[in-house]
């Protein structure tokens, strides 16, 4: 038989803006429990042992050895053992053996102190009734065991437990991470800075607001400050670039209008995990970091409805434009083998106003539509075998007000504030909207190869068609597009594939590929002058390209290793290799600088080896220290660089501007994991000999600029729950970032594009 440890979580939320509500709903039969393995098997003893029940067995030896995945207690015995009822208590999982007396060779094998790494204690006592007691208590979780008899003999399979930091004081607390290492681990096993935001606290956020770049704007440190826009491109992670996943799947293009984190609504996400710095495990660009959001989880109650609703005012301004709404259903269920979740959400976020009671300019938050689906769907064929499938759909509608941004600003010298105007309603050929579509299918074995073994295939579709933009008065070139939409069709499949194998209870080695095949487009239409001054109707006259079309193709190998050398310490290390293959096709450019600027195509060539190591000592279980070493290998922005950058006459196949960029990031820190308080220090440095960094030029373009950059920085973060009614934390975050545009040796301060203030 197996014996485990399970929990229900059950959220009940109402807040002054939003009410969510759980219903269990009965069934009318109860669910039988799920199949266990060696269930026939373990029949067939038990019948055997029914037969000897009246026979008293005596134990004369405990036997502790070592397994890859744990370790064994073997009990010998006279004669066969049967087992009786088992229940966790604390740490301890406890098991009754009826029939037997203890009677030991050596009565130290009685009581093992610390046998395995996660186990505090392996016990065998007496009965005041009659029979045997079997304790095993882990250190910071009760381990997992499967009992077989072997001939007359007991054998206990245990796996130590993982300390879920759930306490009674935050039963929603989740303290495990699957980006860093792409498995599962404890916080303080991990040797860089990471944070991880829980439902509860992206809930207590969104009931001031839906955007999700300005959720994390306010909790992650390194991380630019909320901006009030549904844009990432000045919404930096340590000056760098970050990687933006939902369930795994990339949601950057490598180019696009930066809005990759508006692709799925807040109420769909269950958490958030942010590991800083660059990554050589994940690849795909993440030289500031990786943001993973995970999906909501299936629930464990066997049926649930889940009810939201909320509304908004802006308090600056008081009237009807000011006021939001929104809501959520969803349905969730599980009956042991199969589970099912689908949430709709819907979202009206209608005008903002400034301090002084003036209404601000749409800007992809305000004034806008966002409606989200989540429809998750998993089966465990065995206990060693499940598949997931995860469709996700998202889009924010742009146009729901009849203001725009008054283009009279651009006519007036020095920096202006902008303003918002009533031009009307406005009859859209292309509505402005962004929609995004994720279809998700993963598979896990969890005894492949000796391994746990991950399949993903995935698949993301991204269109996006922004607002109008009238730059009559911004003295552009007459051949250049003065009245313009500008778009985006972005699309990728790829795959993971990764096994996790471990070679002893100490050792490990994760290895694994990534594949990626992306395709990217940015058209913009023309819009008739004369048509739109006359009835405001913004109908096409051609649609020309703002970026090259080309495909994207890559692939990753990686192989990571981690060490427990003892209690205290542990190291890890790994490479991974990066290939990108790029086809440019050959371009004619709305916004060219010269008249006769034809973009030449072309193919792209790159590939490099990225290493990382860290090392982490715990002086005590709950504070670890670590240093790192870790390396990030990307591609630059392949259609602003075409696009914008290179001169007509230039290879593009051999142009500096489109060279690849390697940084190099050093880390320290402390960490520590109490039960009431939680804190951490870094400090950070990291460089690249040819950095990636927007920069807008005196002509208003902006433009990708090529040069060495270093970036360094301290964070600080402090969380303390005195009580279950009072929380109190926060962080400190100081960043800088410094480039040699002219390669002079001289480093001068990034632009706030960059590294915001």
């Amino acid at each position: 038989m197996r014996i485990w440890q399970t929990s229900k979580l059950s959220l009940l939320a109402v807040g002054l803006w939003s009410a969510a509500i759980a219903v269990p709903v009965a069934a009318a039969e109860p669910v039988a429990p799920a199949p266990v393995p060696d269930l026939e098997a373990a029949t067939t003893a038990t019948d055997r042992l029914a037969q000897t029940a009246d026979a008293v067995a005596v134990i004369t030896d405990v036997q502790i050895e070592p397994t890859p995945e744990g370790f064994t207690v073997v009990l010998v015995s006279d004669q066969p053992l049967s087992t009786g009822p088992s229940e966790v208590v604390g740490n301890a999982l406890v098991t009754d053996i009826p029939n037997a007396t203890l009677a030991l060779t050596d009565e130290a094998a009685a009581e093992q102190f610390s046998p395995v790494e996660g186990i505090a204690l392996v016990q065998v006592t007496p009965l005041p009734d009659g029979g045997v007691q079997v304790a095993i208590t882990g250190t910071d979780a009760p381990p997992m065991a499967q009992v077989n008899p072997q001939a007359n003999n007991l054998v206990f399979s245990v796996v130590p437990g993982i300390a879920s930091a759930v306490t009674e004081d935050d039963p929603d607390a989740i303290q495990v991470l699957v980006t860093a290492t792409r498995t599962e681990e404890s916080v303080l096993d991990v040797p860089r800075s990471v944070t991880v935001i829980d439902r509860e606290e992206i809930q207590q956020q969104r009931q001031l607001t839906s955007n999700l770049p300005d959720i994390l704007g306010q909790l992650v440190p390194g991380l630019g400050p909320p901006t009030l826009q549904n844009r990432t491109r000045n919404f930096s992670l340590r000056g760098r670039t970050a990687l933006i996943l939902i369930d795994g799947v990339p949601q950057n293009p490598n180019s696009g209008f930066a809005t990759e984190l508006n692709t799925i609504d807040p109420d769909l996400v269950e958490r958030i995990e942010i590991v800083r710095g660059p990554s050589a495990v994940y690849g795909d660009g993440a030289t500031g970091g990786i943001i993973n959001i995970i999906t909501r989880a299936a629930t464990e109650e066997e049926f649930v409805v889940d009810v939201a609703a909320r509304t908004s005012v802006g308090l600056t301004s008081i009237e009807e434009d000011s006021f939001g709404y929104g809501g959520q259903i969803g349905i969730a269920g599980n009956d042991g083998r199969t589970n099912l979740r689908a949430s709709l959400s819907y979202d009206v976020t209608n005008a903002f106003f400034d301090a002084n009671g003036d209404r601000i300019p749409p800007n992809g938050v305000a004034d806008t539509d966002r409606i989200g689906l989540l429809v998750k769907l998993g089966h465990a064929f065995t206990d060693q075998q499940r598949l997931g499938l995860t469709y996700s759909f998202y889009r924010e509608d742009l146009d729901n007000t009849t203001f725009a941004s008054d283009p009279s600003i651009l006519g007036i010298p020095g920096l202006q504030t902008a303003r918002a105007i009533d031009i009307g309603e406005i009859d859209y050929e292309e509505e402005p909207q962004q929609t995004n579509h994720v279809v998700n299918l993963t598979y896990t074995h969890e005894d492949l190869l000796s391994s746990q073994f991950d399949a993903q295939l995935y698949y993301r579709d991204t269109e996006l068609a922004q607002r109008f933009r009238d730059i009559r008065q911004a003295g552009r070139p007459a051949f250049q597009p003065q009245l313009f939409q500008t778009t985006l069709d972005s699309s990728e499949w790829g795959g993971r594939l990764q096994f996790d194998t471990a070679f002893s209870d100490r050792f490990s080695l994760l290895w694994g590929a990534d594949y990626g095949q992306e395709e990217n487009a940015r058209p913009v239409r023309i819009l008739d002058i004369p048509t739109f001054e006359a009835t405001n109707t913004l109908n096409a006259v051609a649609i020309s390209n703002q970026t090259p079309t080309y495909d994207l193709e890559t692939l990753g190998l990686f192989a990571q290793a981690t060490w427990d050398i003892s209690e205290q310490w542990q190291l890890s290390g790994g490479l991974r290799y990066d290939r990108f293959d790029v086809a440019v096709e050959d371009t004619v450019l709305a916004f060219r600088r010269n008249v006769d600027d034809i973009r030449s195509g072309g193919d792209i060539d790159a590939d490099d080896v990225s290493f990382n190591a860290g090392l982490i000592y715990k002086p005590v279980p709950e504070i670890g220290l670590f240093a790192s070493f870790s390396q990030g290998f990307s591609i630059p922005d392949i259609g602003l660089s075409a696009g914008t950058r290179l001169p007509t006459d230039v290879d593009i196949s051999s142009d500096i501007e489109l060279e690849p960029q390697q940084v190099t990031n050093f880390e320290v820190g402390v960490r520590a994991e109490f039960e009431q308080v939680q804190a951490s220090l870094a400090g950070f440095y990291n460089e690249s000999d040819l950095g990636s960094n927007l920069q807008v030029g005196p002509d208003g373009f902006t433009d990708l600029v090529r040069a060495p950059q270093r970036n360094y920085g301290v964070e600080a973060t402090v969380d303390w729950q005195p009580s279950t009614a009072w929380r109190l934390g926060g962080y400190f975050s100081w960043n800088e970032g410094e480039s040699d545009t002219n390669d002079d040796g001289e480093f001068l301060a990034l632009s706030g594009l960059q590294v915001q203030p």
